[in-house]
C-alpha cells in the first residue's frame, strides 16, 4: 500500500547521495586508482584485441560512475527506508543511526578482513572473498539488530554474532601486497593503498549518513502520516 511513497522516498536520498558520493569519488578517490593503474598499465602485456570497451575519462566516465552508484544507492535506500518505517516513528536523527549501522556493517565489519584494493594488489580467490564478504555482512548485520532491540540478556550474543567472521578469518593469497619487481613502485603504490583506504572510508560515510539522515527526514515526511502503527524503538 506505502510502496509508493517508499520508492519516492528511496529515489530522493538515491540522487542526493549518488550525486555527493560520485563528485567526492571523482576529486578524492579516482585520482589514487588512476594513479596506481598507470604503474599496472605500465607493466601489462595484454594484447588489444583482448580489450574490453571503458567510458571515456571525463564526463562520460563520470556519468557512469554516477549511475552505477545511483542504483546501489537506489537499493541501499530502499532497504533503510522500509526498516525505518516499520520501526515506527521516522527522524532524520533516528535515521542517521541507521545510517551508522549500515555503514558499520556494509563498510567497516568486512573492510577490517579485507580491505579495499586498488589495481596491482595480489587478492585471494574472488569467490573466496566475496563469501566471506557476504557472510561478514549479514552476521554483522545481525549483531547490530541483536544489541539495538534485542533484551539485555541476547545482548551478548550479538557480540558473539559480530566476532564471528573475524574468528573465522577472512581468506588472504599466499603473498600479501604488491608484486612488482620495482621496490620504489611497491613503496609508491602501497602509498597510494593507504590513501584509499581513508579516501574510501571517508567516501562510504559520507554515503551512509546521507543515506540514513535523508531517509530518515523523507519518511517522517511522506509516511509516518500515513502508515499504520508499528512497534517503536
Amino acid at each position: 500500500m506505502y510502496f509508493r511513497q517508499i520508492f519516492l522516498t528511496a529515489c530522493l536520498t538515491a540522487i542526493i547521495a549518488s550525486s555527493v558520493f560520485s563528485l567526492y569519488q571523482f576529486y578524492f578517490v579516482s585520482p589514487l586508482i588512476f594513479a596506481a593503474e598507470a604503474y599496472e598499465i605500465a607493466d601489462s602485456t595484454t594484447s588489444e584485441s583482448t580489450q574490453v570497451w571503458t567510458p571515456e575519462d571525463g564526463i562520460e566516465r563520470f556519468f557512469f560512475t554516477w549511475l552505477a552508484n545511483f542504483l546501489m544507492s537506489l537499493a541501499y535506500s530502499l532497504l533503510l527506508a522500509c526498516a525505518i518505517s516499520y520501526r515506527g516513528s521516522s527522524s532524520a536523527v533516528k535515521g542517521l543511526a541507521w545510517g551508522i549501522g549500515a555503514y558499520l556493517a556494509i563498510f567497516i565489519a568486512p573492510s577490517l578482513g579485507l580491505p579495499p584494493e586498488i589495481p596491482g594488489m595480489d587478492a585471494a580467490d574472488l569467490h573466496a572473498r566475496q563469501n566471506w564478504w557476504l557472510l561478514t555482512v549479514i552476521l554483522s548485520a545481525t549483531g547490530l539488530a541483536v544489541l539495538a532491540f534485542s533484551p539485555r540478556y541476547y545482548k551478548g550474543a550479538g557480540l558473539i554474532v559480530i566476532l564471528l567472521p573475524h574468528l573465522i578469518g577472512a581468506p588472504t593469497p599466499e603473498h600479501h601486497g604488491f608484486s612488482h619487481p620495482d621496490p620504489n613502485v611497491v613503496l609508491a603504490l602501497t602509498s597510494l593503498w593507504h590513501q584509499f583506504i581513508l579516501q574510501t572510508s571517508i567516501a562510504n560515510a559520507l554515503l551512509w549518513l546521507i543515506i540514513g539522515a535523508t531517509s530518515g527526514f523523507l519518511c517522517q515526511r511522506f509516511i509516518d502520516g500515513i502508515s499504520p502503527q508499528h512497534p517503536s524503538n
